[in-house]
């Protein structure tokens, strides 16, 4: 039978992905600290037959007793508890004042004393900030008061009360420096996780976005809209990838799209091109955004029969018809992110249509370009006129396919030489 949990039980481990169990800690470290400086103390009183000692080193004990009841209510959810700490410990260092006065060294515990907020209070505590702060400080200028107005209820020797002075000084150094540790530690880890989940975001946001159109957006530029005038847009889609979906299994449909546009990706990273969305089993491509490039019809031409060439192999390989149709237009549009919480970086504009329709009116494995592509690849590239077709839309529109850079083999089969 497993062990019930004690709602003291605190987990040392590395604690770099808790921070409450990081705070926990630290609590936990006060409250040894407490209970061993009142045993320290206790015990020096027993030694030295000072009442007012053992008084102290028992009020101690008492405040680590109550920290380790109010420790046990907020592991229980009663987070005000926390609360009872301060008050004790602001009513400690008063009744310190009054039974030693200020020779004894007690006036050294005003700094930690005006840490403990910070340390003890959490979120839910927000609203009391002010007021805490207000009752700590005034706890250190009653100290002052009660010192310098009342006589001490305890009088210890001159040389007793050295050692007493140099005990608080000494236990006020060690208690700083091992709470600014542990307050050290939890920050550097704090600031690792930080870093770390920074950078998730940052590789979450190139993944989203195009890098200068993030950087932007980072720097809080709205809206981010430009124009373009010289772009070549590619759509690819899968051949009758509609009936085939309705008839295979959902995991064989994913993990044809999945190898599909994992390739494709892969494909416009190496040409520096930029990937705007799938729609479907549609696959669109822009070159000469968010940059301009002066090359951007070359480009996708280039990347459209290395698409071409992977479906004619990846359809060898698994015995399976896997074909595209690829339309390519060039031409200006406008560009920018819309978007509230999921951001998207989009096209918009007649090249966009025209090159959509080009894509539907295509063949099986054929690159469908529109006139203004084909003048701008005309140097370099083998291109078979179509004719004049009726695009939705566009009405009576040239179109030409593309065989292949001049000198190289068709990419597909479907396609025919000229």
């Amino acid at each position: 039978m497993a062990r019930r949990q004690s709602p003291l039980d605190i987990d040392f481990a590395d604690t770099a992905d808790d921070p409450l169990a990081s705070r926990r800690r630290s609590e936990v470290m006060q409250l040894g600290i407490g209970i061993v400086t009142g045993i320290l103390i206790f015990g020096g009183g027993v030694g030295l037959f000072a009442a007012g000692i053992n008084l102290l080193g028992g009020m101690f004990i008492a405040v680590a007793i109550v920290r380790a009841v109010s420790l046990v209510l907020e592991r229980r959810g009663h987070h005000n508890a926390t609360l009872i700490h301060i008050g004790s410990a602001c009513l400690l260092y008063c009744a310190a004042i009054a039974e030693l006065g200020p020779g004894a060294g007690v006036q050294f515990w005003a700094v930690p004393l005006m840490g403990v907020p910070s340390l003890v209070l959490g979120p839910q505590h927000q609203r009391l900030r002010p007021v805490i702060y207000g009752v700590t400080l005034a706890t250190v200028v009653a100290g002052v008061l009660i010192a310098r107005r009342f006589p001490p209820h305890t009088l210890l020797a001159s040389d007793i009360l050295s050692r007493v002075e140099m005990a608080n000084l000494t236990l006020v150094i060690i208690f700083t420096t091992l709470v600014l540790r542990v307050y050290r530690r939890m920050l550097d880890r704090a600031e690792r996780r930080f870093m770390q989940e920074r950078a998730v975001s940052e590789r979450l946001l190139a993944n989203i976005l195009p890098g200068p159109i993030a950087a932007r957006l980072k720097r809080d530029e709205h809206p981010i809209a430009d124009g373009f005038e010289e772009v070549s847009v590619l759509f690819a889609d899968v051949v009758n990838f509609t009936e085939f979906s309705a008839h295979a299994a959902p995991e064989a449909v994913v993990t044809l799209l999945n190898r599909l546009f994992h390739a494709f990706d892969d494909m416009v990273e190496r040409h520096g091109l930029e990937k705007i969305k799938t729609i479907g089993d549609a696959y669109m491509v822009a070159a000469g955004v968010p940059g301009h490039r002066d090359d951007h019809a070359d480009a996708v031409a280039d990347l459209a029969f290395e698409m071409l060439a992977f479906t004619d192999a990846l359809s060898r390989e698994s015995g399976q018809s896997v074909a595209l149709r690829i339309g390519i237009h060039s031409g200006p549009l406008v560009a920018g992110v819309i978007g509230k919480h999921k951001f998207a970086y989009d096209v918009w504009g007649d090249t966009v249509n025209t090159a959509a329709r080009m894509q539907t009116a295509s063949d099986p494995g054929r690159v469908q370009v529109s006139a203004e592509t084909a003048q701008r690849l005309a140097s370099g590239w083998r291109i078979e006129p179509r004719g004049t077709m009726t695009l939705k839309g566009l009405g009576e529109v040239p179109c030409f396919f593309l065989l292949g850079r001049v000198g190289a083999l068709s990419a597909s089969p479907a396609a025919s030489t000229p």
